[in-house]
């Protein structure tokens, strides 16, 4: 990101900071309050929940959207659109987002700038038994039973560990958003 001030009249992509879980309904409001171009890129992936399987859709860089917009014109009617909590700056000047970062974002998203994350399940893994009389429970597997749509899972019964083979359709990764990093 740049912070250099934008020249009079020149439209440039603005990082917004977004109230939480608000990045929907500020796509909607600037886009359509505002008459201006917004950039949200979503991930959605499986989720395990106590009901089982569930698909969630959540920004790809939560907090945050990018938005297309001359600052001069535009910068107070966007900082107080519903949603909006403030324009990114540094020192006190608004940070511009470089077009090629944005065109770069959008050649690995689909047209509805949605990006369908698959579920991978490997040895070691942490899963959780969705489906079938062990649901609920939270695991290791083991190993993968390639052409079978099975796995081997670590479960501790009596005191005792065995591996058991469950379908894979079973299974879901415990995750949390997949690009949170490991201590967050």
């Amino acid at each position: 990101m740049k912070t250099l001030m934008d020249s009079p009249g020149q439209e440039n992509w603005y990082c917004l900071k977004i109230r939480p879980r608000q990045e929907k309904a500020a796509k909607v409001a600037l886009l359509t309050e505002v008459g201006i171009p917004v950039f949200c890129p979503m991930l959605r992936f499986e989720r395990a929940r106590r009901t089982g399987r569930v698909r969630v859709t959540e920004a790809m860089f939560p907090g945050y959207l990018f938005a297309f917009f001359r600052h001069q014109e535009c910068y107070r009617q966007v900082a107080t659109t519903n949603g909006v909590s403030h324009i990114v700056s540094f020192g006190g000047r608004p940070a511009i987002v470089e077009q090629e970062i944005i065109e770069e974002l959008r050649t690995l998203i689909a047209a509805n700038d949605v990006i369908e994350l698959p579920n991978r399940i490997e040895p070691g893994t942490e899963v959780n038994v969705v489906d079938g009389p062990m649901r609920g429970i939270r695991t290791i597997v083991t190993r993968v039973v390639p052409g079978r749509a099975r796995v081997a899972i670590l479960l501790e019964l009596l005191g005792t560990s065995r591996e058991v083979e469950i379908e894979e359709s079973a299974l879901l990764p415990k995750q949390r958003h997949p690009l949170a990093t490991a201590t967050a």
